[in-house]
């Protein structure tokens, strides 16, 4: 596979969202490191390609590690300034991109939105057991015509969790008030 097909192959991927654009940017510079170099698997100071890209160690570490779970390069960590890491670009396995495109794109939800019943948000409330009165929700975002601010709703899931998140905080946050304390004013 020549780097036009590896150049391609990362940006489908970046546009599929199964990869970050911060890891498409380290993958782009340790393509274009191999090819300036002329071998594959070739050495790469983390020090150079920190300051090069930006980041910092544990930045590169996260990124570094998600290319190699998708096969899009192997490396060796470095050991001191004399030995420093080695990378291997190479092809992506097609079977680990499948599936990590599958559960991306399970992870959002389609562009089209279906304004749900009450029935439906009763049930997806009760499975997830968060106290949330379904019709208070239901009624609130009817109201609303189904806009999250300006923008129209996208996955009401998402917004059921959202209410489940504050409601946690709103309780954590909540003042502990002791009244069985009587004040007397003078």
């Amino acid at each position: 596979m020549d780097n036009m097909e590896l150049i391609d192959k990362a940006w489908k991927l970046r546009e599929q969202g199964v990869i970050s654009l911060h890891e498409h940017d380290l993958y782009s510079y340790l393509l274009h490191r191999c090819g300036e170099i002329g071998q594959n698997p070739f050495c790469q100071s983390t020090g150079v390609l920190c300051a090069v890209l930006g980041i910092n160690r544990n930045a590169l570490a996260d990124r570094r590690n998600k290319l190699s779970a998708l096969g899009f390069i192997t490396f060796r960590e470095g050991v001191s300034k004399l030995k420093p890491a080695q990378y291997y670009v190479c092809k992506a396995r097609e079977n680990q991109v499948a599936n990590q495109s599958k559960r991306i794109v399970t992870d959002h939800p389609s562009t089209s939105f279906a304004i749900p019943t009450l029935a439906d948000v009763t049930a997806y409330c009760t499975e997830r057991n968060n106290g949330i009165n379904p019709q208070a929700f239901f009624d609130f975002y009817q109201s609303k015509d189904w806009f999250v601010g300006k923008n129209k709703m996208k996955d009401w899931q998402a917004a059921v969790r959202t209410w489940e998140m504050n409601r946690k905080e709103e309780k954590r946050i909540a003042p502990k008030h002791d009244n069985s304390i009587t004040y007397v004013q003078f």
